[in-house]
């Protein structure tokens, strides 16, 4: 699996789940916010190598392309489960190769519970809607300091993230100038050891020739 290109597929992932968030919470879309939630959750736990994160954001992206072809979701969405399948896509491969069977099953798994899930809000959207009007969706944005908030904690909780891979970075090039000293220093004393050898036998060897001269 290519790490980095992982990594940068959840990067991307978090930024398009925030972008889907923000228009979500504007709008009252509160089904969509719940998706492009779970986006985030699943996005951020496989940053931190939790395979259910890869399988929770898989599951939750499968729903914006079925509710696009369902006629309940704007032609965009399509892209939106793109964008959150990659990280499942590139890593599949790496779950095979542990186990092919538990990885269809978990494919499949995925993919149904994304599909059903906007399947079931088509079916009950308008009785939910019915029910509690708050869950209304709105036809101009709301919330500003709602959206502002969110915007805020994202562009901190960025920040952080980018200072703590900085100082592990530096970490790990003192690391590296660390090792590269100590074998600096052992190929030195490698050295000295070689050449002490070299004297010694120099000096063995002008002895004998002082002995067979006397002996002579």
């Amino acid at each position: 699996m290519d790490v980095r290109r992982f990594r940068l597929s959840l990067v991307v992932l978090q930024l398009v789940g925030l972008a889907t968030l923000l228009r979500s919470i504007a709008y009252d879309r509160w089904i969509t916010v719940l998706a492009s939630v779970l986006l985030l959750v699943g996005a951020a736990a496989a940053q931190r190598g939790r395979t259910w994160g890869v399988a929770l954001s898989f599951a939750a992206a499968m729903a914006f392309p079925v509710a696009w072809m369902i006629g309940i979701a704007p032609p965009w969405f399509a892209l939106v489960g793109l964008v959150g399948a990659m990280p499942f896509a590139i890593a599949s491969r790496a779950f095979a190769r542990f186990d092919k069977g538990a990885t269809r099953v978990l494919t499949v798994v995925a993919a149904s519970a994304g599909a059903l899930g906007a399947l079931a809000w088509k079916e009950y959207a308008w009785s939910i809607i019915s029910t509690f009007p708050s869950f209304r969706p709105s036809l101009e944005a709301q919330h500003g300091l709602a959206l502002t908030a969110i915007i805020a904690s994202a562009a901190i909780i960025a920040t952080r993230f980018g200072r703590g891979a900085g100082d592990g970075l530096g970490a790990s090039e003192e690391q590296h100038v660390r090792v590269a000293d100590q074998i600096r220093i052992a190929d030195s004393a490698e050295s000295e050891l070689e050449t002490s050898a070299e004297h010694a036998h120099e000096s063995d060897t002008d002895v004998n020739a002082a002995r067979r001269r006397m002996s002579r």
